[in-house]
């Protein structure tokens, strides 16, 4: 009976034991430790953070957790934390070169090089043998162009292990930055014959003959590097690129065939075929291809973007559209399924939608060219023509040779007027691509504006040839036909394509455009209402409309068409400014105001907007500093414009600042000497500054040129008001 209470004491006692272990710092920290470690081996890096991070909140001295952590955080692409992690390293423990050697190397990616060459260093001298400190220091010479330096240090390398292929490699990276081609291919030659079984040195061997050209000579290591290993990845994918560059299709489609079966696993042996058909613009095969990978591989969000861009390509929208949604369901940051998804928002003309998801697959790649394209297109179909600029300009900056982004900026820039630039963009644009539809465009927009007009139609013709029916051809055709006179041409030639294709909304429209042009207002009426019928939302045919009414004298019908335009493209601010002539017509000017000010919301850097808005202000109410403002962005926007010197001038007059003014307003009254409102400005600034015969002369020359011009009272009452001695 006395045995009972023993029964209950030993599982007290055990339970006290296990709670006394559990409690002890030094235990569970080590217990953290290792369950991260065991997380970072399977490449669970989130869940290997958590653990790091409990041992080192347990204890904060504790090197090895920070020095763990801090690999957790660069497998995941926690750079910043990583850095903070390896500078505790080596405060903590100063022996621990390794944790050095990193920080070194972060250092020389954050481009702090003399700090990284000083730690290098310092391990050297502590231990000259040390392989990882010289091979810091050759990369730290090498940034900083260092080219011999970097070689002896890579020699020392070599000296260390001689049998090491990486070693050969990074040597004769050194003596092809240098421009020592002959020294590199020795060094490549020399990894053979030390290692002759070793397939990444004949591999690298063969990556050296093909950045020089020698292309038989690198198929024959890389073929090697491939007996050698017959399940190696990189060799084969190399090879597929060499028979590229020597133009053997088949050979790459076999060898990527192939490869799927080697590694049938790997997503960069199974990608290859599918990214070949990509590059080679082989569309349908490789949307084939990603399909079948998607089917294959369903966790594969690589394989489904590859899909969802294949399926974009082709203009397969609503295959493309749950792919995109499905992959943003599963990670709504991912950068190439947020440019799949502007591109689809784009196709359905969302463009506010489209701009903005395009800005955040913009933050999430920042380095992705591709989407600063297309935000560019969302921000030229918004009409924030500088901020398309920016972002083509950004797009070029990060992929040189991407042709159609200069292709498009040269568009862009012909549409606003700066053709040198232009004809700059759209030469760069057909060195890649002499066919690109938008840089030839922009070509011929320059030629016409500086009246070559034979040049601009066989630039134009030369498009037609391929596509006979591109409606942005066909409308600058139609310029040309107009200004030299062949109106009549340009209605043949527009209603003979109609009879081909009688269901092309853009067409009717041109035939439309065509009609107006030869004043055939009833013809030009009707075709535009055909083009309605068979797209509602036809681009610019209710502004047409708004033309034709108002050369029939229906102002009203004008006004409701402009309206229209505006409903269906509310970020166009050239219906804004149409509507705004009708209303100061009609004296409405605080409708014109509105309406100036919402154009001006559109396309803040307009110069024509701003410029009217400043007018509106200081004739017809408004902040005169709002005016000068805005006059200011216009005259910048174009400095040698006569209308945005006017404007200016007139805005200084208003302000008081006469000096100001009148630089600006002799050099409009002297640009177009006769425009009588010019000259009126200029006299009314004489006056302002007491100048009372030149202010004389410019008013006089102002009733000359129109003795109705709309200031023509003012300008009689201000010559009354000169002094009798001086009229």
């Amino acid at each position: 009976m006395k045995s009972a209470p023993c029964k209950l004491i030993f599982p007290c006692a055990a339970a006290f034991l296990l709670a006394s272990c559990s409690s002890d710092p030094n235990t569970r920290k080590l217990s953290y430790l290792h369950k991260g470690e065991e997380y970072s081996k399977t490449g669970k890096y989130l869940e290997a953070v958590i653990e790091f991070r409990n041992a080192v909140e347990i204890d904060p001295r504790f090197a090895r957790a920070h020095y763990e952590l801090g690999h957790a955080y660069v497998a995941f692409n926690k750079n910043d934390q990583a850095y903070h992690e390896l500078n505790e390293v080596t405060a903590l423990d100063p022996s621990n070169a390794e944790a050095q050697l990193d920080l070194a190397n972060m250092l020389l990616n954050r481009r702090q090089l003399d700090q990284a060459q000083a730690i290098a260093e310092q391990i050297v001298k502590a231990n000259p043998a040390n392989i990882r400190a010289h091979v810091a220091l050759g990369e730290k010479f090498i940034l900083d162009r260092d080219f011999p330096k970097s070689i002896e240090q890579f020699r020392k390398v070599v000296e260390l292990d001689p049998h090491l292929v990486q070693n050969y490699g990074a040597l004769g990276a050194a003596y092809r930055a240098a421009g020592q081609l002959s020294e590199a291919e020795d060094v490549y030659r020399k990894a053979v014959e030390v290692n002759p079984k070793s397939a990444p040195a004949h591999e690298a061997l063969g990556q050296f003959y093909y950045s020089v050209g020698k292309l038989a000579q690198a198929e024959d290591q890389m073929r090697l590097a491939c007996d050698l290993d017959s399940r190696a990845v990189s060799p084969r994918i190399f090879l597929g690129r060499i028979y590229l560059a020597m133009g053997r299709m088949a050979d790459v489609e076999n060898t990527y065939s192939v490869l799927k079966t080697i590694a049938p696993d790997n997503p960069d042996a199974y990608e290859a075929l599918g990214a070949f058909f990509t590059s080679t613009g082989q569309k349908e095969k490789a949307a084939t291809e990603f399909q079948a990978l998607s089917k294959a591989h369903p966790r594969d969000a690589s394989a489904k973007n590859s899909l969802a861009e294949a399926l974009l390509d082709l203009n397969r929208l609503p295959e493309a559209a749950p792919v995109v949604k499905e992959l943003l369901k599963a990670n709504s940051a991912d950068p190439r399924s947020l440019l799949s998804q502007g591109r689809i928002l784009l196709s359905q003309r969302v463009y506010d939608q489209a701009m903005e998801t395009l800005q955040k697959a913009v933050k999430a790649a920042p380095n992705s060219a591709n989407a600063y394209y297309f935000l560019g297109i969302a921000q030229q179909s918004l009409h924030f023509t500088d901020l398309a600029k920016e972002s083509f300009n950004r797009a070029l900056e990060l992929q040189p040779q991407m042709a159609v982004a200069a292709g498009t900026l040269a568009s862009l820039d012909a549409a606003t007027g700066d053709y040198a630039d232009a004809s700059r963009q759209a030469d760069n644009a057909r060195k890649a691509d002499p066919n690109m539809l938008s840089a030839n465009l922009a070509s011929a927009r320059a030629l016409i504006a500086k009246g070559q007009l034979p040049q601009a139609e066989a630039v134009l013709e030369t498009l037609l040839k391929r596509d006979p029916t591109s409606p942005a051809t066909l409308a600058l055709l139609l310029n040309v036909y107009v200004r030299q006179g062949r109106g009549k041409d340009g209605v043949k030639r527009m209603e003979s394509l109609v009879q081909q294709s009688p269901q092309n909304a853009a067409l009717k429209f041109l035939v439309g455009l065509a009609y107006f042009h030869v004043k055939d207002l009833q013809q030009s009426e009707a075709s535009v209402r055909g083009a309605l019928k068979l797209d509602p939302k036809t681009p610019d045919a209710y502004t047409l409309l708004a033309n034709i009414a108002l050369a029939q004298g229906r102002n009203e019908q004008a006004k409701a068409d402009l309206r229209t335009a505006i409903a269906d493209f509310p970020r166009n601010p050239t219906n804004y400014m149409a509507l705004v002539t009708q209303y100061e017509k009609e004296g409405n000017w605080n409708e014109a105001k509105r309406l100036c000010e919402k154009a001006h919301d559109i396309d803040s850097n307009s110069p024509l907007v701003a410029d009217e808005l400043a007018f509106l202000y200081l004739e017809h109410g408004g902040d005169v500093n709002t005016a000068v403002a805005l006059a200011q962005v216009a005259k910048k926007e174009l400095p040698e414009s006569p209308v945005t010197a006017d404007a200016l001038g007139w805005a200084y007059y208003k302000l008081g600042s006469v000096d100001a003014a009148l630089v600006q307003l002799k050099e409009s009254a002297h640009k177009v000497p006769t425009n009588p409102i010019y000259h009126y400005h200029l006299g009314m600034a004489y006056m302002a500054a007491r100048q009372f015969n030149p202010a004389r002369q410019s008013l006089q020359e102002a009733l000359h040129a129109d003795p109705l011009f709309p200031y023509a009272t003012d300008a009689r009452t201000a010559l009354g008001e000169i002094p009798a001695g001086m009229r």
